[in-house]
């Protein structure tokens, strides 16, 4: 609800069963400073960190992102926000909850024009400078994760994982709150703690600068329940996979989802942990397991699953019963002898 206020115009929503009020104002750029837990900025900082770089300004970092310079570039040509910034006092400064990278793009306006007013101030919301901190995390959830400007799947995980661990949030809070299941929350906080707390630090931070990149791999890990098991099995397993999605022993991040069948064939495992390239691992399974590597296999098996499998016993007594389904069995046994008599294989009697 917005209304109007002296001058101002006044928000007020309610977030976490509280009320919370945003005043709208135009910020002296100088006065506005970028929030570092900021998911993606933490990220960014984190990995300048592990690596001993050379100190950079906050605006020579935000400048890395891709987007900045394009984004900027949109606000230029729309001479101004098309949504304001969120920020709550914090000391002589007002602090970034929201809007880091337009924060940026006006930045880097104002370094190419400081004489022109419109990017010397910013279009802001302010926050009371006494607003509970788990409400801030719970609205900026509301925006990214669920709503129209969503972060990156990976800094959509961050930040739940930052309920958990920050707020001390519980799985059933957040599931109510971004309306998603249990099972999407417990996979993305798996998952970001399987990047952050072991493939960024492991081996003296080696992989460090590719987590960004290879997010999906860890939530494609966390989606396979061979794989989980796996780990449950083994702890260290979690360092073998962090190598090999470092070294690039697994080439996309789609391909995790054939890793298990690798890990199921011993010849195979034995040869991918020694060294063996994936794509040879893999060929290697498709000839002990044609089903692996053909959707025609995968068909036969299902069939060979359905026919041995005693819960079939409706289909069964249907066959014996209708004569319509009786004949599209004779049908389809015909249709397999004849592609084996093609195929050089030899029908029994």
């Amino acid at each position: 609800m917005e209304k109007q206020t002296k001058n101002q115009v006044l928000e007020e929503v309610s977030i976490d069963n509280r009320p919370f009020r945003l005043v709208h104002e135009d910020i002296p750029l100088e006065d506005v400073e970028y929030d570092k837990e900021n998911p993606r900025v933490k990220y960014t900082l984190l990995l300048q960190q592990m690596n001993g770089g050379k100190s950079k300004s906050m605006d020579d970092i935000m400048l890395e992102f891709a987007d900045i310079k394009a984004l900027a570039k949109d606000i230029e040509q729309n001479g101004g926000l098309l949504e304001r910034v969120i920020v709550q006092p914090n000391g002589k400064k007002m602090k970034a909850k929201e809007g880091n990278r337009r924060l940026a793009a006006y930045r880097f306006l104002h370094a190419k024009s400081p004489d022109n007013e419109r990017w010397q101030s910013i279009p802001a919301r302010v926050a009371p400078k006494d607003a509970d901190a788990r409400q801030i995390a719970i609205m900026l959830a509301h925006f990214h994760v669920v709503g129209k400007r969503q972060w990156d799947p990976h800094e959509k995980a961050g930040h739940i994982y930052e309920l958990v661990k920050k707020y001390g949030m519980s799985q059933d809070e957040i599931t109510t709150v971004l309306h998603t299941s249990k099972t999407t929350v417990n996979n993305l906080l798996a998952a970001y703690s399987l990047m952050f707390d072991r493939f960024l630090t492991i081996d003296d931070c080696k992989y460090a600068k590719q987590g960004e990149k290879k997010w999906s791999y860890f939530l494609e890990f966390q989606k396979s329940k061979d794989l989980r098991a796996e780990l449950k099995k083994r702890a260290d397993f979690a360092d073998d996979y962090c190598r090999w999605v470092g070294e690039g022993r697994i080439p996309e991040g789609a391909d995790v989802r054939r890793l298990a069948s690798i890990l199921r064939h011993p010849d195979a495992r034995a040869k991918f942990e020694k060294g063996l390239p994936f794509k040879d691992a893999i060929k290697m399974v498709e000839t002990a397991e044609p089903e692996q590597g053909s959707d025609f296999f995968k068909l036969l098996a299902k069939v060979r699953e359905s026919c041995t499998n005693v819960a079939q016993v409706r289909e069964i007594l249907r066959i014996r019963s209708d004569a319509n389904a009786r004949k599209r069995v004779l049908d389809t046994y015909t249709a397999l002898v004849d592609f084996m008599r093609l195929a050089d294989v030899e029908v029994p009697e």
